[in-house]
């Protein structure tokens, strides 16, 4: 039996849970309209940033391939590079912006701006792949994190601690030898560090190493050539001691023996 009898009835049963729901209703349907165009608008947002952080990217690397000889475009390199590198900070294309303003202080011979560059960059990615638990963090935080890119800004940072004569600093940031990204680059610059501090044996140990991981390869035209002079210049090994016994005389000098 129909519990509502009349039209009244309805409407006033429709009235009555509205004022019972309908303050609920309308907030979820408003929190829902919410999440779908705060979805939309924020994956248009990341869109339209990544098409200009793209964009800013590109000129950003033709301005960098100018920039040798060429002071103007290269302050106009390291301006796209800084606002590339603060308006996308802690994204990859963020990274790369660092990476090329180390490259261009080095150029300038501001080894102290490309030192903060690339410790920045050896921060934010360790050169030793992340666990899972590391991965589900990063992800959930929006961070890209790249043990390749990590390994690269390591060796180019322990390339600017050499050339600012801090050798020590420069070993100790290349780490122990484990093989992965960039260990030809890697041993190469050992030899030259540990030749630079008078580990002659070290060094060519370093230069052996790069050599054989570089064999199936090539492009280590250079390294041979620093472990033949290398080796050229260290000293012969000593003779073999002399024996203390009294030397055979020979029949002519037996026959002079009075």
């Amino acid at each position: 039996m129909d519990p509502y009898h009349t039209e009244e009835d309805q409407i006033r049963a429709i009235k009555q849970w509205w004022e019972r729901n309908g303050s609920s209703t309308l907030i979820g349907v408003g929190f829902a309209l919410a999440i779908v165009f705060g979805s939309q608008w924020w994956q248009q947002r990341s869109l339209r940033s990544a098409e200009e952080a793209a964009a800013l990217y590109q000129q950003l690397q033709q301005a960098a391939e100018r920039a040798s000889g060429d002071e103007v475009q290269r302050t106009t390199a390291q301006h796209l590079g800084e606002e590339l590198r603060d308006a996308q900070a802690g994204n990859r294309y963020g990274d790369y912006a660092s990476l090329l303003l180390a490259k261009l202080y080095v150029e300038k011979k501001d080894l102290a701006a490309a030192e903060r560059e690339l410790r920045g960059l050896v921060e934010r990615h360790p050169d030793t792949p992340p666990g899972k638990l590391q991965q589900r963090i990063n992800g959930l935080l929006g961070r890209d994190v790249d043990p390749q890119l990590g390994s690269l800004a390591r060796l180019r940072l322990a390339r600017v601690l050499f050339a600012d004569k801090r050798a020590d600093e420069a070993e100790t940031v290349l780490g122990d030898p484990a093989g992965g990204d960039f260990e030809i680059e890697r041993q190469e610059l050992r030899g030259d560090i540990l030749r630079a501090k008078g580990d002659a044996q070290g060094a060519i140990a370093a230069y052996e190493r790069a050599i054989e991981l570089a064999k199936d390869s090539g492009g280590v035209r250079l390294v041979e050539l620093k472990l033949q002079e290398l080796r050229l210049t260290q000293p012969a090994a000593p003779a073999a001691a002399a024996s203390n016994a009294p030397i055979a005389a020979t029949p002519a000098e037996e026959k002079k023996t009075p």
